[in-house]
């Protein structure tokens, strides 16, 4: 098996919201796998013609997923900050018509919470393991990611690294990348967060819900996001779960890695 280790700089920080909230919401605390898959269609969709309804991301999906055994997120160091920013917002597209008078302009905004998790110059991490030799293609996009979340949440990647994969027997070891919550028995210093592994692509405004399961986030004794995790090998669930190492980074998988959901 092949890695391929993508390095890059937060410009400050980044929104991924969270599904089917309504003028604000909170955002993941990190970039989910359906963020990172968007992040990474980018640059295959730059000259892609919409046909049937379907999305460009789509697409990409099911012509290149199988490439992919597994992807996921870190930070070098414990540097993102879950916010709220408030944020003044028109409202008088969702007012009854009797209701948007020019009297009553002034209650045609009002206040809302967005979620940002805020890590200015912040070093990340996207971890991608392959099942093939289609390296050219994985490490080319890589190189083209721009932002991950919102169109605002900007990027710049300074690095993209292609390695061996292979297993790892050591009984200690560190890893900076979220992991699935059935692969530890020990979640001390990490944040269980439920996040979308898989969509459902429509090109619509009406809200669609994907597939989601639990993953293990580190994070530092105070409220920072990231860094690098201390993990005792009893502490994996060896049943389901496996260990990899890539140059000097761990990661643990569930054995069957994104056939899982896919």
């Amino acid at each position: 098996m092949k890695g391929i280790l993508i390095s890059g700089i937060h410009h400050w920080g980044f929104s991924v919201r969270v599904p089917r909230t309504s003028a604000g919401g909170d955002s993941y605390i990190v970039p989910p796998i359906t963020t990172i898959l968007g992040a990474l269609s980018r640059g295959y969709c730059v000259d892609y013609a919409v046909k049937n309804n379907v999305s460009c991301t789509e697409n990409f999906i099911k012509e290149y997923l199988h490439d992919l055994f597994w992807l996921t997120y870190g930070t070098e160091e414990p540097s993102l900050m879950p916010y709220s920013d408030l944020l003044r917002e028109e409202r008088v597209p969702y007012r009854q018509s009797k209701y948007r008078k020019i009297e009553s302009s002034g209650e045609w905004f009002g206040v809302s919470a967005f979620g940002k998790v805020y890590g200015a110059n912040a070093v990340f991490k996207i971890l991608l393991i392959l099942n093939t030799d289609n390296i050219g293609l994985w490490s080319k996009v890589g190189w083209q990611v721009t932002s991950l979340g919102s169109k605002e949440s900007l990027v710049s990647i300074t690095n993209v690294n292609v390695a061996d994969v292979s297993e790892a027997d050591e009984e200690e070891f560190s890893t900076i990348f979220y992991t699935p919550d059935e692969c530890l028995r020990n979640k001390d210093n990490f944040e269980v967060v439920d996040m979308p592994v898989k969509n459902v692509y429509t090109l619509s405004s009406k809200p669609t819900l994907g597939t989601f399961s639990k993953f293990l986030v580190p994070k530092s004794k105070l409220i920072l996001i990231g860094g690098k995790i201390r993990v005792r090998r009893v502490n994996v669930n060896k049943d389901i779960c496996t260990v990899f190492k890539i140059l000097d980074n761990y990661v643990v998988t569930f054995k069957e890695g994104l056939k899982k959901w896919y």
